[in-house]
């Protein structure tokens, strides 16, 4: 049997450098692996919070919609929303709040059809805000000779909204907000908006 030889000093040491090249390089790997999962699971919980965010804000307006659409339904209300601009509507509820028109106004046309815009804003629980908007059209004595007519909004979802003569057609536009009506112009809030003619 040969006899082993010990390692002399200087052999010891390369192997020993050899070593802790190898650790760092292996933990330089799991520091990386483990720096990229954060990265990712980071970036996966705010996708989750922008999703929950952007649910509560198209809620909103959900409510906002059917709030209009409801009231639009109620002969007092119709009745109150189809008279000229010299008045505005009683205040209506959305969401167990109280709201009045921030904006009103009844527009006459020479042909004969009136073209009214009520805005509301609502605070819903105090944390999300609504902003509806109900365009009645009412073409009941048109005068002009087109079967369907092109009303002009701006602002809104539609550029025009299409009446057939002699009817009453309504358009609501609700912008629904995640966060409250006083908080609108922060970098966090965020908007949705449903559009329904009928």
């Amino acid at each position: 049997m040969k006899k082993q030889t010990p390692l002399n000093p200087i052999e010891k040491r390369s192997y020993n450098g050899f070593a802790l090249l190898i650790t760092l390089v292996v933990v330089s790997v799991v520091l990386a692996i483990g720096l990229s999962l954060l990265f990712v699971t980071t970036r996966q919980y705010v996708l989750a919070v922008m999703a929950n965010e952007s649910e509560e804000a198209f809620q909103a307006g959900q409510i906002g919609l059917e709030c209009l659409r409801y009231w639009r339904g109620q002969p007092e209300t119709i009745a109150q929303f189809l008279r000229d601009s010299s008045g505005t509507p009683d205040p209506i509820e959305c969401g167990d709040v109280s709201g009045t028109p921030m904006e009103s106004s009844g527009t006459p046309f020479s042909d004969g059809h009136w073209l009214y815009r009520y805005a509301y804003s609502f605070d819903l629980a105090g944390d999300r805000c609504v902003e509806p908007t109900i365009y009645i059209a009412d073409l009941r004595e048109y005068t002009g000779s087109d079967d369907v007519v092109e009303l002009n909004i701006s602002n809104e979802g539609l550029d025009t909204i299409d009446c057939a003569a002699g009817t009453v057609c309504t358009a609501i536009f609700s912008r629904g907000y995640n966060r409250p009506c006083d908080q609108l112009d922060s970098i966090y809030a965020i908007q949705r908006e449903i559009t329904i003619q009928f």
